[in-house]
């Protein structure tokens, strides 16, 4: 799935939660934040480093929200919460939309990956800035199922947005 689309969903989990802006921000974010391994790997397949791995975030969230918890602080066991939630919803449309690899649900007992529709592994061997181009762009949107419900969450969410926007500036 593209960033774009991560932040749509992440938007609209929050939105469907009815979390208050700043919490919306954070549900954006951390549905995202997983993709930042493309900043230093060196291909689309490679970009699936530990922090698309399920393990790291139950740790990382369920530590945050133990010092939350121990010191009373209600903001970081909501946030850690958020993040949880946001990063788990990154996983699973990454598992339902992959293309050239899978997602390492068992990781790191099992190196195994998961997947939903068949993937082609050696068309990811391309830097992750190609991806916005042909033929990489060509073989992502051959999937109609995924092409078509990708556009239309980015347009659901867009579509929503605009909706709050407008209701938020007529008062």
């Amino acid at each position: 799935m593209f960033v774009n689309s991560h932040i749509a969903s992440g938007y609209l989990a929050g939105k469907i939660a009815k979390d208050d802006s700043k919490w919306i921000v954070l549900w954006m974010v951390a549905a995202t934040i997983q993709d930042i391994d493309g900043l230093w790997s060196d291909t689309v397949a490679g970009h699936h480093s530990i922090l698309h791995t399920p393990i790291f975030w139950i740790a990382v969230c369920g530590i945050v929200w133990c010092i939350g918890n121990f010191r009373k602080i209600q903001g970081l066991e909501m946030g850690a919460m958020i993040v949880l939630a946001a990063t788990m919803l990154h996983l699973f449309t990454d598992w339902i939309t992959a293309r050239t690899v899978g997602i390492q649900w068992f990781y790191p007992f099992s190196d195994t990956n998961y997947w939903v529709y068949p993937i082609s592994p050696e068309k990811g061997n391309i830097p992750i800035w190609e991806m916005v181009v042909p033929p990489y762009i060509n073989f992502y949107f051959e999937n109609k199922i995924l092409s078509y419900g990708e556009v239309g969450l980015n347009i659901l969410a867009l579509g929503w947005f605009g909706k709050t926007y407008l209701d938020n500036h007529e008062k």
